[in-house]
């Protein structure tokens, strides 16, 4: 073995830090570390002024830095759900549960509002919610969904079929949105008639079209296997719920892997809407209830009407079909849907992932650094140094056990350890 490789692997082992410790700094001694894309066996992690500054088997760290003993724990960086849809004290329920940011994926927010959250990101600062990235107002039919669920509320944008397209998405640029959602649901679904106006094929091609053009990212609402098809075809980069309709074929997997089309698949919602108990018995589990505000608490135990397990199974199992072609997976809720919670149902999300198909491992990347690749969030999902110090420190190892991430010992945002105590 050379000399460089000699030193490199020993700096690997060894990392100085400044001799005196700066703002709000603190080291990390011991823990397992998945550091968003693997394990890495007794580790140190020195944190200053919000950023992963080391990552090591051992820091010599500044004097006067607070130690966290980390034995036997796992540090993970903050959780990402990847499907929300916020409303006033969402992110605040999320950050409890380790939730650190969060992509809303149809929002009324106005421009004020966005410009928060985006100043909100770029800081390092004491923040008391998970950070925010948006899709604004998402491309719909006049009555076309999501708008049925929004009757009285203020009249908003609607894409209709003599209007400009590209005008359209180049409003929702202006607006805010930092990725473009289009939305294709006319509501049919086994043995159920369409319900709801939605874009013939051809118009719903050239609206993603006109929503490429912009340069965002274009993630689209769908659920039946021929709007998939449609979507993937025409160069979409994410497909928002797993097909529930039919099951995925050959054809469709291969587009997907040819275009590097991702899939959320909203497992919790799915899994609710079938009428399962999964979210009751979540917001049953000791290491969750304590922590559950009353909103959290009710949204969990609020069931669907009508339910649909047909849509449950199938879904499961085209995304257990989909994790074995290699598709990247990323973790979403889909909440505030009855069954699911800001927050916690992000972890019944990891845990059907792994009903699923996927490994303990493959969940996680697909709630860290997946999400943080596919949005070009470089500042996050990983621990690394220079990173953002947005960190879960749990009990037991989720990397074997999925489960065990419920028991989080510290949520860190920005370097800061974020109050659980629930709101009211």
């Amino acid at each position: 073995m050379g000399l460089k490789r000699l030193f490199v692997g020993f700096t690997m082992l060894l990392v100085a830090a400044p001799a005196v410790a700066g703002e709000g700094a603190f080291l990390i001694r011991g823990a397992r570390v998945f550091d968003g894309t693997r394990v890495l066996s007794r580790r140190e992690v020195l944190v200053e002024g919000g950023r992963i500054v080391a990552v090591a088997r051992r820091v010599k760290a500044p004097a006067g830095t607070e130690v966290v003993e980390a034995r036997g724990r796992t540090l993970l960086p903050g959780l990402m759900d990847g499907h929300v849809h916020v409303f006033a004290g969402a992110q605040t329920d999320a950050l409890r549960f380790g939730v650190t940011t969060v992509f809303d994926m149809y929002s009324t927010a106005d421009r004020a509002t966005i410009n928060r959250w985006r100043a909100q990101r770029r800081s390092d600062g004491l923040v008391s919610e998970a950070d925010t990235f948006t899709a604004g107002v998402g491309a719909t039919p006049p009555g076309g969904h999501p708008t049925e669920l929004m009757r009285g509320s203020t009249k908003l944008p609607t894409l209709a079929t003599d209007a400009d397209a590209g005008a359209f998405m180049r409003a929702r640029v202006e607006a805010g949105s930092d990725y473009i959602k289009v939305l294709q649901d006319d509501g049919a679904r086994q043995g159920e008639p369409a319900d709801m106006p939605a874009f013939t094929p051809t118009r719903f091609a050239e609206v993603i079209a006109a929503a490429k053009a912009t340069g965002k990212l274009v993630v689209v609402h769908v659920q039946k296997l021929a709007d998939a098809r449609i979507a993937v075809a025409n160069g979409v980069n994410a497909l928002e719920h797993a097909v529930c309709d039919e099951p995925v074929d050959d054809a469709l997997i291969a587009a997907m892997k040819a275009h590097g089309t991702v899939q959320t698949a909203t497992l919790a919602t799915y899994a609710g809407l079938a009428g399962t108990d999964d979210a009751r018995q979540l917001a049953a589990d000791p290491a969750i209830a304590p922590l559950l505000s009353s909103m959290q608490k009710g949204m969990l135990t609020l069931d669907w009407q009508h339910p649909r397990p047909v849509d449950y199974a199938t879904a499961l199992a085209n995304v257990s079909r989909l994790a074995r072609a290699g598709i990247t997976m990323i973790a979403g809720t889909d909440a505030p849907n009855p069954t699911t919670a800001f927050g916690p149902s992000l972890h019944l999300e990891l845990a059907l992932l792994v009903h699923a198909g996927l490994s303990p491992t493959q969940a996680l990347i697909a709630a860290t650094s997946a999400p943080a690749r596919f949005f070009g969030t470089t500042d996050r999902g990983r621990i690394a140094p220079g990173l953002k110090a947005d960190m879960i420190l749990v009990d037991g190892d989720p990397t074997r056990d999925i489960v065990a991430l419920r028991h989080i010992v510290n949520i860190w945002k920005n370097g800061y350890v974020v109050d659980r105590k629930p709101r009211t």
